[in-house]
């Protein structure tokens, strides 16, 4: 059986104005829409995050960004107690139906 938490998507955002203040409020408003940021390039106006693969489109509405990319998209099996543990099965801890 698989477990499938979450489809994950790593993502590279390219700003369409560059500036501290402009990055900044795209940085919040990127947050807002769930992603998780990894890295940002203030001189190139780029943000790398991760984000529910299902909400990638939201990001591509956000005032300030200019484009999108999926760099790529995997599944995340959280383990048990993990508050994004959505089956209550980890890797290797629940039985299995092969």
């Amino acid at each position: 059986m698989n477990h499938h938490d979450a489809e994950i998507a790593d993502v590279v955002i390219v700003l369409n104005d560059q500036g501290q203040d402009s990055i900044d409020q795209a940085i919040g408003r990127c947050k807002a829409c769930g992603l998780e940021v990894v890295d940002t390039n203030p001189d190139e106006g780029v943000i790398e995050g991760s984000i529910d693969a299902g909400k990638v489109h939201d990001l591509k509405s956000v005032p300030g960004v200019s484009y999108v990319r999926s760099v790529f998209t995997y599944t995340a099996d959280y383990p048990e107690g993990d508050p994004r543990d959505q089956d209550g099965c980890g890797e290797g801890q629940c039985e299995r139906d092969d």
